[in-house]
């Protein structure tokens, strides 16, 4: 017992570590591992990189001290390709001056196609695109040159052929990259006069089916590839393939394509390619899009390049069933988001007034009119819209009823009262009696607590000078339109007429009034200003009263 006591007093007494001592320890032998395997595959250059990412550390806190060039000179290789030393090329990059940027693409020019296949690598290219100067960027770009359909393939480098594409290419450098799209044809054919596919077509036209052919054969593969089918220079191409193939090639190319055309229609040309797949699909094709659109649908019609789909969409579908449940049905559910959109607002009134030239441009109206008399749209033009019309009215009359305060006093929507009114099917009554309702409510002039009355408001008082305006024509029309804006008539109090008339909204929206085709209303007002006539004349620099003098004197 004696020499067991003297043992266990020579042993040290263990103490137990906490879990967090722990876990630092073992982050600490990490870090340890990682510099010496970081030592062990950098070797010489370890030193160097080490010094390079301090500098760059000192540079993001804005302590703004240029990095030696002399740092990064024969080891930019090695430093593109790392996670961390990356970031101080694009560093010096950015801040660095333009003989720097030179000398770094000099350093990696013939490793470029590389860098952009590479996770971290593609970064530096792109940080040359981005702050190198012109002569930089083409040089840059020039790399590319026979790489375009390889890169396209490969998820890393495409980003950055679209980068430059859409960002910083000019017309040349766009033709450049696009032109191993069209095939070995085009490329023989081609010279500096002829520089695009419509004029190699129109300088060569018997070679336009040997290149629609190659065509075909590089962009089919495309197409079954989601991460490059939504790439814009792809949809170029394609584009041109439709404006160019004949009839075979062009059917052959949408049955092919069009599970992949939802990933098309956010850009100004695969929107287009989208339309053509509509216009001349069949009536299977045309199915599948729909259906695969499904979800989408509100994102298209809020979107500035996918609500011209849906726009074509509704010239060319002959299965309006087909188009209310996938289609409308989707849109009539975020209503409220549609129709204070820009591109939403124009979808519906599209439904209402097709290729009404107050809401859409000439430019895009004769896009439109590509689509008409094509071969696989049987139904009468005027049978389809109907069909569509009928199921959109009741939920937009509604929505008027519901919100026409908002409505009216908003620049955007206000105009599309006027069209809701105008071309809607049903009883419209009660989104009528919303609206007149807003202009029977008491008239203060300037408004009550910031809210200006309808007459006065510079959106409002349209929306009344057009529903006085059309008052005969939706009694003509059978829309039981006559007599439901009667309050009309009490929107000016004679108290404050003199007050009012100062503002010129109300000036036009008395007029109107005068005007209106219910005598009883017209005979109303001029007998209300009848009195004041003198002192209205005695109003100076207002345009609006001497208007309304001028009527009142007829």
């Amino acid at each position: 017992a004696a020499k067991r006591m003297r043992k266990e007093g020579f042993k040290p007494k263990k103490t137990e570590l906490t879990k967090e001592e722990l876990k630092k320890n073992r982050q600490q032998r990490k870090k340890e591992l990682k510099k010496s395997r970081q030592q062990a595959d950098r070797k010489d250059m370890y030193q160097i990189i080490c010094h390079s990412k301090q500098v760059w550390g000192d540079l993001r806190r804005f302590v703004f001290i240029l990095i030696p060039s002399t740092c990064l000179k024969l080891t930019l290789h090695l430093m593109a390709y790392a996670h961390d030393s990356v970031r101080v090329i694009q560093c010096f990059i950015q801040f660095g001056s333009h003989e720097q940027r030179q000398q770094v693409f000099d350093e990696l020019k013939d490793d470029i196609i590389g860098l952009c296949k590479s996770q971290y690598g593609r970064h530096v290219v792109k940080k040359l695109l981005m702050y190198g100067n012109k002569e930089l960027m083409a040089a840059v770009i020039q790399t590319f040159k026979g790489h375009v359909r390889q890169m396209l393939r490969h998820a890393a480098a495409s980003s950055i052929i679209e980068y430059a594409y859409n960002d910083k290419a000019v017309l040349a450098q766009r033709l450049m990259l696009t032109e191993e799209l069209y095939g070995n044809t085009f490329t023989v054919c081609r010279s500096s006069v002829c520089n695009t596919i419509e004029k190699v077509a129109a300088a060569n036209p018997d070679k336009v089916n040997s290149i629609i052919d190659e065509m075909k054969q590089i962009l089919t593969p495309m197409a079954q590839k989601e991460q490059v089918i939504k790439h814009s220079l792809v949809h170029k191409v394609f584009l041109d393939f439709f404006l160019l193939a004949p009839e075979k090639q062009r059917t052959e190319m949408i049955e092919s394509i069009r599970e992949s055309v939802v990933y098309m229609a956010y850009t100004h040309d695969g929107a287009r390619v989208a339309m053509h797949c509509l216009w001349h699909g069949t009536a299977k094709d045309r199915k599948v899009i729909i259906k695969t659109m499904k979800t989408y649908m509100v994102k298209f019609a809020t979107g500035e390049f996918g609500h011209l789909v849906l726009l074509a969409m509704f010239d060319c579908v002959d299965d309006t069933k087909l188009v209310r449940q996938a289609v409308l049905s989707e849109i009539l559910l975020s209503l409220d988001e549609v129709i204070n959109n820009k591109y939403g607002k124009k979808v519906l009134l599209y439904l209402l007034s097709p290729r009404d030239p107050a809401h859409l441009l000439p430019e895009i109206i004769k896009v439109l009119e590509q689509g008409d008399r094509n071969a696989h749209s049987k139904k009468d033009t005027t049978v389809r819209r109907k069909e569509l019309l009928e199921f959109v009215s009741p939920p937009l009359l509604e929505y008027l009823r519901d919100n026409a305060a908002t409505m009216a006093t908003d620049k955007a929507t206000s105009v599309t009262i006027s069209d809701i009114l105008a071309s809607a099917c049903g009883d419209l009554r009660p989104a009528m009696m919303s609206v007149a309702q807003l202009a029977n409510q008491e008239l203060v002039p300037g408004g009550i607590k910031g809210q200006l009355h309808m007459a006065e408001h510079p959106a409002g008082h349209l929306v009344l000078k057009w529903l006085i305006e059309q008052d005969m024509t939706l009694a003509e029309a059978g829309k039981e339109g006559k007599n439901t804006h009667s309050p009309l008539e009490n929107v000016w109090l004679p108290a404050h007429t003199l007050n009012h008339l100062s503002e010129i909204t109300a000036c036009v929206f008395l007029c109107s009034l005068l005007n209106s085709c219910d005598k009883s209303v017209a005979a109303k007002v001029k007998a209300a200003l009848k009195p004041i006539t003198s002192e209205l004349s005695r109003i100076s620099n207002n345009k609006g009263a001497e208007i309304l003098l001028e009527n009142l004197k007829k």
